[in-house]
């Protein structure tokens, strides 16, 4: 039997040792503990106007559960807002989005709909930016902790 050159064999041996992080910091429903989508930075209209932490408008964050539901809760003017539901990963004009249906109709978030659905389109595998700024609302990206 002849010997497999150190080329192929180099090839062969980093084909198959290689992991696709992708897949791993994306696929919400392996999780066992529910995963934070957290808001980290907001912008207005404006160029240079985006703020981040402390000095944003309002506080929020989602927490994704393994069974495909969520719960978004958002602090602002010393208030606690609260929402839930449900959530999938969808395609749409070819870019991946996380579409939430909330239960209810509340201030928890807003979109340019007036439905109960809220859009996160994903600008890496672990950051995401909101729909809501397409129809003058603020621009609200969002980072999973």
């Amino acid at each position: 039997m002849k010997k497999l050159s150190p080329i192929i064999l180099f090839v062969f041996i980093t084909f198959f040792s290689c992991s696709n992080e992708e897949e791993k910091s994306t696929d919400l429903q392996v999780q066992s503990d529910p995963v934070k989508l957290e808001l980290v930075a907001m912008s207005g209209q404006m160029r240079g106007s985006e703020t981040t932490g402390e000095a944003m408008e309002w506080q929020e964050y989602f927490l994704l559960k393994n069974d495909m539901k969520f719960e978004k809760i958002q602090k602002r003017d010393g208030k606690e807002y609260r929402s839930s539901g449900t959530f999938e990963i969808v395609m749409l004009n070819g870019d991946k989005y996380l579409r939430f249906t909330h239960d209810t109709r509340n201030e928890a978030y807003g979109n340019c709909t007036g439905d109960t659905i809220e859009l996160l389109r994903y600008t890496s595998s672990n950051e995401l930016t909101g729909s809501w700024s397409a129809c003058d609302g603020p621009g609200l990206e969002y980072a999973f902790n």
